[in-house]
């Protein structure tokens, strides 16, 4: 019940969810009760993710992010510190599963939520991989490949801080792949060779060209980029040599470099590093669109964020509770990253059921209808009950005009149109109750 409320109402704080006292007062005990495991709330989302990827190729897009509550500081207890060492919060790595052909969000796939209540070691560097920190992107990504048993392809998907040799080393099997972004300029099995040179001095292969997402300070561009690729053979790191892993590995290069960018400072570099087979300028440009959706994982932390659900400003003060209801966030964030996501022709394959029980579809039956102009440009194109004709109407609520032309809607027209639809939703039940 209290997932269903959360992700009614886009929201964490108990009082939002609530409707009595007795309802508040159950709800945060819920939380605190050492009974309830942030795993288990995750592992039940991952198999319910495991029944939609079945015989998919899925991108499992891995990220970490603070949950920061030095706000509240006066009002929380069992904390750890996060980013800056000052304040005080906690860290969420959830690994989201996407469907690699048409980029639907498929679900929560395994997440590690902690917190760090000791500084680094002075041989951090030394020491093995289990016990760094880092090591949450093997035991994440392992834990999602796992809970999805009838995925056939898998392809682990990580930006710079994932660029750990011991990734590349454990982490690929007969069924799964990594795509990371190389941050480290590494040795290369060629004495004295570097990665980023020798990726540099590759001739062109062909460019291409996508709208570069905007960012804080950075507005939405067009960018056409030269693509090389090459196949490489990294050199085992001497600092931290585990004897378990192998000295080499051979993995494929591709760099994408941005022709004629505003500024060197904002030139679009990435230098991509992967164990998919890269041989054409095909599939090249195949690794750098899986790249591209790690985007997702970004609008998610978002999500949890001030711009939906916003978890920091929960008035729960148990460190233990704030795990909880981290792990509970994650998967709200995640029902709603599947609206946004499921909103064009990728929403059709799925039922909209998968997220609305029958009496929310029955007013979503009789909003649409209502929403609905009267020219086919400003009618729901998608089949009735299909979760693209569901995330239609609720971000018609939000404030989206209709119009396939116009901006798509993201994550905060979705939030206004759910809350918006919750209330709805309220008023119709009451008016129904015998």
């Amino acid at each position: 019940m209290v997932l269903e409320r959360m992700f009614a109402r886009v929201s964490a704080g108990m009082r939002r969810l609530a409707d009595t006292r007795a309802e508040k007062v159950a709800f945060t005990r819920l939380f605190r009760n050492r009974h309830v495991s942030k795993q288990e709330i995750i592992r039940t989302a991952a198999a319910r993710t495991s029944e939609v990827a079945a015989g998919r190729h899925v991108l499992i897009i891995e990220d970490s992010s603070e949950i920061n509550y030095e706000a509240k500081a006066s009002r929380k207890r069992g904390l750890g510190r996060v980013g800056n060492g000052k304040d005080i919060g906690l860290f969420v790595h959830p690994a989201l599963a996407v469907d690699a052909v048409d980029g639907s969000v498929l679900g929560l796939a395994g997440a590690t939520i902690w917190r760090r209540e000791a500084k680094k070691a002075d041989d951090y560097q030394a020491l093995p991989i289990e016990d760094k920190e880092s090591y949450k992107w093997i035991g994440t990504a392992k834990a999602a490949c796992q809970a999805l048993t009838d995925t056939p392809q898998m392809t682990v998907v990580g930006d710079r801080e994932a660029d750990i040799y011991e990734v590349f080393a454990r982490l690929p099997d007969e069924r799964t792949h990594v795509l990371i972004r190389a941050v480290r300029d590494r040795a290369l099995g060629t004495r004295g060779e570097r990665l980023f040179s020798a990726i540099a001095k590759t001739p062109e292969a062909g460019r291409i060209a996508f709208e570069l997402q905007a960012r804080p300070g950075r507005p939405a561009r067009t960018v056409e980029l030269a693509v090389r690729f090459a196949a490489v053979n990294l050199r085992q790191p001497r600092l931290g040599a585990d004897s378990r892993d192998p000295h080499e590995l051979t993995l494929n290069a591709v760099e994408v470099r941005e022709i004629d960018p505003p500024s060197a400072k904002d030139a679009v570099i990435w230098r991509l590093l992967t164990t998919h087979c890269v041989n054409t300028l095909a599939s090249a440009i195949a690794v750098v669109e899986m790249y591209r959706s790690r985007w997702i994982v970004e609008q998610l932390f978002r999500t949890v964020k001030s711009q939906a659900i916003d978890l920091e400003e929960s008035l729960i003060a148990d460190g233990d509770a704030l795990e909880r209801l981290a792990a509970a966030a994650l998967v709200v964030a995640t029902r709603v990253m599947q609206l946004v996501h499921g909103r064009g022709s990728p929403g059709q394959a799925f039922q909209a059921a998968r997220l609305f029980d029958p009496t929310e579809i029955t007013v979503l039956e009789a909003l649409i209808a209502k929403l609905e102009g009267k020219t086919q440009k400003q009618k729901n194109p998608h089949p009735m009950h299909t979760l693209a004709w569901a995330a239609w109407g609720i971000a018609r609520l939000g404030g989206w005009n209709g119009y396939e032309k116009e901006r798509p809607p993201g994550p905060i027209t979705f939030t206004h149109g759910l809350r918006r639809f919750n209330a709805i939703v309220d008023g119709f039940v009451l008016a129904t109750k015998e």
